[in-house]
C-alpha cells in the first residue's frame, strides 16, 4: 500500500493542523485519511494528537504530519505550540450545526495570528451525509471561502466523501509553492522538506491560489471520488474479545497487522471495494468490541447488515463454544438468511490448536454457514473469507431484488435488495469455502 508509508522514505514533510469546534468530526477525518477508519463512538480529543501519512505529488513523496487538537476552550493554552511550523490547515465545521460555522471566523483569525497569513487553508464542511439536518448551505460556505481566500470542500468522514480530496489538495498546494521557491518558514523541522529550507511567500501562494482553481474546487464541494461502486454492502465482524477481529479487518482493508492490537472500544468500521464479475462491490465492514459491557450497541450495530464474519480463536475453546450464542444474537437482529462466514482465526498457531477443522466444519454445515480457517498474521485466507462473503451476497442480490430494510449502508445504487431464503440456500455450499 504505497500511499500509507510509516518510514522515512519521503521528500517533503509538511505539518498540517486540524482546527474547529469540538464535535465537528476532526478526529474522524484524521483517522479516515490516515487509517481509513471511522468510529461512531469517537470521543472528544484531550489536548493534542497527531498521525502521519505520505502521498505522491508529481514524482515526489510528500509526508503529512497532521495535528488534531481539542476544540474545547479549556485546552486553548496549547495554541502557540500547536500552530508552530504549520504550513497547512483544515478548518472544520459541522454542516448541521450553525454555531460551528459562526465560529469559523474566530478560528481563522486565531490561525492567522499564530502562523504566516498565507498558510494554505481548506474550509471543510463535515457531516455532509446528514442531508436532512443541513443548517449551512454550500453557497454560504463558498462565499466565505472566496472572501477569505481559502479553499473549500464538503466532506463526510463516515461515507469517505471528499476526505482524501481535502487533505490531498492542501498538501498539493503547499508542494506547488515550496517546489517553486525555497524561503524561510522557521526552524520547526515538522514543516521542512529533507535537505532544504522552505517558506511560503505571499506572491507564491497567490500564484497557486488562482480564483479559477478555487471556484472549481468549491463547486465540487459535494462531489465524491469514492463513489465508483455498483453495490454497497454492510458486513459485521462478531465474536469474543481477543479472537483477532480488528486484525482481520486491518489485514483486509489496509494489508496491515499489529501484534500490539488492543481491544476495540465500542464500534469502528473501514471500507474496501472489490470486483465481482464486471461490478464494483464496496464493503462497509463494522468491527465491534467483544466484551459484554458494550453489548448495548447491538441493534444499531447489526441494522442493515447483509453479511457477517463470525470469528473464533482456534487455540481457545471457549471462543468456539460462544459461537452459537453469537450466531443466535446475529439472527435475532438481522434477516435469518444473512450470509455468514464462520472464521477460525489464528490458524498459524498449529501447536496450540484446541478446535479441530472437522468440528468447525460440522457446526457450519449444521447451521448452514460458510467456513474458513484464517491467519491475520500470515494473511492466510483473509482475502478469501471477505471476498467469498461479498461474492455470495452479490450472487443473491444480482439475481433478485427484494427488501432488506431502509438502512442505506446496505443498499446498492439505484435499487433496493433483499436476501430471500431460497436464494441464499442456493449459494450456501460449505464445501467450496473451507480452508
Amino acid at each position: 500500500m504505497g500511499a500509507y508509508r510509516t518510514d522515512d522514505d519521503y521528500d517533503y514533510l509538511f505539518k498540517v493542523v486540524l482546527i474547529g469546534d469540538s464535535g465537528v468530526g476532526k478526529s474522524n477525518l484524521l483517522s479516515r485519511f490516515t487509517r481509513n477508519e471511522f468510529s461512531l463512538e469517537s470521543k472528544s480529543t484531550i489536548g493534542v494528537e497527531f498521525a502521519t501519512r505520505s502521498i505522491q505529488v508529481d514524482d515526489k513523496v510528500v509526508k503529512a504530519q497532521i495535528w488534531d487538537t481539542a476544540g474545547q476552550e479549556r485546552y486553548r493554552a496549547i495554541t502557540s505550540a500547536y500552530y508552530r511550523g504549520a504550513v497547512g490547515a483544515l478548518l472544520v465545521y459541522d454542516v448541521t450545526r450553525h454555531v460551528t460555522f459562526e465560529n469559523v471566523e474566530r478560528w481563522l483569525k486565531e490561525l492567522r495570528d499564530h502562523t504566516d497569513a498565507n498558510i494554505v487553508v481548506m474550509l471543510v464542511g463535515n457531516k455532509a451525509d446528514l442531508r436532512h439536518l443541513r443548517a449551512i448551505s454550500t453557497e454560504d460556505a463558498t462565499a466565505f471561502a472566496e472572501r477569505e481566500n481559502t479553499f473549500f470542500m464538503e466532506t463526510s468522514a463516515l461515507e469517505s466523501l471528499n476526505v482524501e480530496n481535502s487533505f490531498t489538495e492542501v498538501l498539493t498546494q503547499i508542494y506547488r509553492v515550496v517546489s517553486k521557491k525555497a524561503l524561510d518558514i522557521g526552524d520547526d523541522p515538522a514543516a521542512l522538506p529533507k535537505g532544504q529550507t522552505i517558506s511560503v511567500g505571499k506572491d507564491d501562494v497567490s500564484a497557486v491560489k488562482k480564483r479559477e482553481k478555487r471556484r472549481e474546487l468549491n463547486k465540487m464541494g459535494a462531489y465524491r471520488t469514492d463513489d465508483d461502486y455498483d453495490y454497497l454492502f454492510k458486513v459485521v465482524l462478531i465474536g469474543d474479545s481477543g479472537v483477532g477481529k480488528s486484525n482481520l479487518l486491518s489485514r483486509f482493508t489496509r494489508n496491515e497487522f499489529s501484534l500490539e492490537s488492543k481491544s476495540t472500544i465500542g464500534v469502528e468500521f473501514a471500507t474496501r471495494s472489490i470486483q465481482v464479475d464486471d461490478k464494483v462491490v464496496k464493503a462497509q465492514i463494522w468491527d465491534t468490541a467483544g466484551q459484554e459491557r458494550y453489548r448495548a450497541i447491538t441493534s444499531a450495530y447489526y441494522r442493515g447488515a447483509v453479511g457477517a464474519l463470525l470469528v473464533y480463536d482456534v487455540t481457545r475453546h471457549v471462543t468456539f463454544e460462544n459461537v452459537e450464542r453469537w450466531l443466535k444474537e446475529l439472527r435475532d437482529h438481522t434477516d435469518a438468511n444473512i450470509v455468514v462466514m464462520l472464521v477460525g482465526n489464528k490458524a498459524d498457531l498449529r501447536h496450540l490448536r484446541a478446535i479441530s477443522t472437522e468440528d468447525a466444519t460440522a457446526f457450519a454445515e449444521r447451521e448452514n454457514t460458510f467456513f474458513m480457517e484464517t491467519s491475520a498474521l500470515e494473511s492466510l485466507n483473509v482475502e478469501n473469507s471477505f471476498t467469498e462473503v461479498l461474492t455470495q451476497i452479490y450472487r443473491v442480490v444480482s439475481k433478485k431484488a427484494l427488501d432488506i430494510g431502509d438502512d442505506p449502508a446496505a443498499l446498492p445504487k439505484g435499487q433496493t435488495i433483499s436476501v430471500g431464503k431460497d436464494d441464499v440456500s442456493a449459494v450456501k455450499k460449505v464445501g467450496c469455502c473451507s480452508a
